[in-house]
């Protein structure tokens, strides 16, 4: 008896935006980029690179790490991700500071 499996699994419409160590749109993940927007079945997740506990800084001391073992993706808010993409676009250690402040939060 072999039945049709297909009407039980429901393919997800899965899209992704990555962002590289700029703040700019790169079309698939790369070990360079540091954050990403998932959106599945019409909702949005945000994730962002982060290191030991903290986001990852590609402009850091750490900046030569950016493809360690360590470094994993975390889920975050908007406004953290808002937050770290201005800082990757701008350089501006203030928009760093307010993600990290908004991920320890999250």
């Amino acid at each position: 008896m072999t039945d049709d499996v297909e009407q039980f699994l429901t393919p997800e419409d899965t899209t992704y935006i990555y962002y590289d160590k700029d703040g700019q749109v790169i079309e698939e993940e790369i070990g360079s980029s540091c954050a990403y927007i998932a959106t599945v079945k019409g909702k949005s997740f945000n994730y962002v690179k982060s290191m030991r506990g903290r986001l990852f800084d590609p402009f850091g001391m750490d900046a030569n790490k950016i493809n360690s073992v360590n470094t994993k993706f975390s889920k975050v808010s908007i406004d953290t991700f808002n937050h770290y993409i201005k800082y990757l676009e701008t350089k501006q250690n203030n928009s760093l500071t307010w993600a990290e402040r908004s991920f320890l939060n999250d």
